[in-house]
């Protein structure tokens, strides 16, 4: 299978492969607002709650999501849009656990919404979270075990230290696909040993396929991959309905119903060329960010929630793991200008255009930092961007559109295609914010129609 575009940079700052428990810090606090979608406290200030306790619900066509709690506490509402809890107690609690062969597709359903486990399933057909209780079933689930972004959870640690609950939650999902569906696993290499472990423990499952991919940014995107799988599958097309989630998703669903356990946990990895121990951790849910934030030879960083393409700045002091968090990348704060910069070759530098030495033996980049390395300028037109985008849109195109307030003529030229990897932001030596851009103008489009559709309804 392959994705077009797309490109891995060596970064230094790759965590380990071990993972470690953090402890219990004093206070959780967990976000009201998930994957887009609002949640309403159900708790009281004050209100004792115990482990798995539903701390906040919403409603998706008449189906009840919700959030568990992480930990037995006592809520603190500090604001409509957060729940702490205070005086934690650590102990986990199971609830009801399940067989796959003896649980329905409405018990299947139920379970994964009050769990907290089903937004970790993207629809083709939604291009988000699919609705719970839908009556037309996928044709197909894609769990995705490769993570290419710099640095975020690496799937094959998923995979060893959760072998026998990714395992059990695969077996659970023919329950949530159509009759004669197809279970898809997508890999990097299907003979690696690790595969070739999951292939002997799910013989005899008709259903289940194993999908190789490159190794290569923006893979793991769901709307890159799911191109990737209608090129490549003949029974998939534009119109299939699919649904995909990655590795820490499906342990989940194992852990939920094959262990009665609440999505209460992450594995998040704190990384990269700032952090004085790159490392993967597992957390509670509400962690604080300043938990593990070690800063490299106590530099200045700016911590990024996400890779570093993606990522965006979280605050120490005020940020906390969530549900849908898998990496924290530390990037140095520049606070002395290099001398003489220009004269040195870069054997410790890397870049797209290969500009720098390391691109002879592979080196990887060790000055990575928030420094922009050169000035702004306008777009040259290089074509940098047309090359890597695994969207195939021209963002130069789209950039000049923008440049000029000429929002519909972008959509025309391919905007709502963009799948808003960064990569375009990450390789252009005129250091434009494409992705920034693209997003602002998207924003504004939709922004627009709901309030021409306001004013129709209006009769205005």
């Amino acid at each position: 299978m392959k994705i077009y575009g797309g490109y891995l940079p060596k970064i230094t700052g790759r965590p380990s492969s071990t993972v470690d428990e953090l402890q219990l810090p004093q206070e959780l606090s967990i976000d009201l607002c998930r994957g887009g979608i609002s949640y309403n406290p159900v708790v009281k200030n004050g209100q004792r709650v115990d482990f798995g306790e539903t701390l906040a619900e919403t409603s998706v066509l008449d189906n009840r999501l919700c959030l568990p709690a992480p930990a037995g506490g006592t809520v603190a509402l500090h604001d409509e849009n957060t729940v702490v809890l205070e005086n934690l107690q650590g102990q986990i609690n199971p609830g009801t656990s399940y067989r796959p062969e003896r649980i329905s597709r409405e018990q299947t359903i139920k379970a994964l919404s009050e769990g907290g486990v089903w937004p970790f399933f993207w629809s083709s057909k939604t291009g988000g979270v699919p609705s719970p209780g839908a009556d037309e079933l996928p044709q197909a689930i894609v769990i995705n075990v490769v993570i290419s972004e710099p640095f975020r959870t690496r799937g094959k640690v998923i995979l060893r230290r959760s072998w026998k609950r990714i395992v059990e939650g695969i077996k659970f999902l023919p329950r949530l696909i159509a009759d004669y569906g197809i279970i898809y696993i997508v890999l990097t290499q299907v003979r690696d040993p690790i595969a070739q472990m999951m292939v002997s423990d799910l013989a005899g499952f008709a259903w289940i396929r194993f999908r190789p991919v490159p190794l290569r940014y923006p893979v793991e995107n769901q709307r890159v991959l799911f191109q990737a799988f209608q090129k490549s599958e003949a029974s998939i097309h534009r119109d299939s309905k699919i649904w995909i989630t990655d590795v820490q998703g499906i342990e989940a669903v194992g852990a939920c119903l094959a262990d009665g356990l609440p999505v209460h946990q992450r594995v998040v990895v704190a990384s990269g060329p700032g952090h004085a121990d790159p490392r993967h951790l597992a957390v509670r849910i509400g962690t604080p960010v300043g938990a593990f934030s070690q800063s490299k030879n106590d530099r200045p960083v700016r911590i990024l929630r996400g890779g570093v393409f993606t990522g965006q700045p979280a605050d120490p002091a005020k940020d906390a793991v969530q549900y849908d968090d898998d990496g924290f990348f530390f990037l140095p704060e520049v606070t002395d200008r290099e001398f003489l910069s220009f004269l040195r070759p870069g054997f410790d530098r890397t870049s797209y255009s290969r500009t720098f030495a390391s691109s002879l033996f592979g080196g990887r980049d060790r000055r990575l930092s928030t420094s922009l390395r050169g000035e702004r300028r306008p777009c040259i037109t290089c074509g940098a961007c047309e090359n890597i985008c695994p969207a195939r849109v021209l963002p130069q195109v789209l950039h000049r559109y923008i440049h000029r307030e000429l929002y519909e003529e972008a959509e025309k030229a391919g905007l709502n295609a963009c799948v808003e990897c960064g990569l375009c932001s990450h390789v252009c030596p005129s250091k434009l914010e494409l992705l920034q851009q693209f997003v602002d103008a998207k924003a504004l489009l939709q922004a627009e129609r709901e309030e021409a559709m306001e004013t129709a309804g209006r009769g205005e």
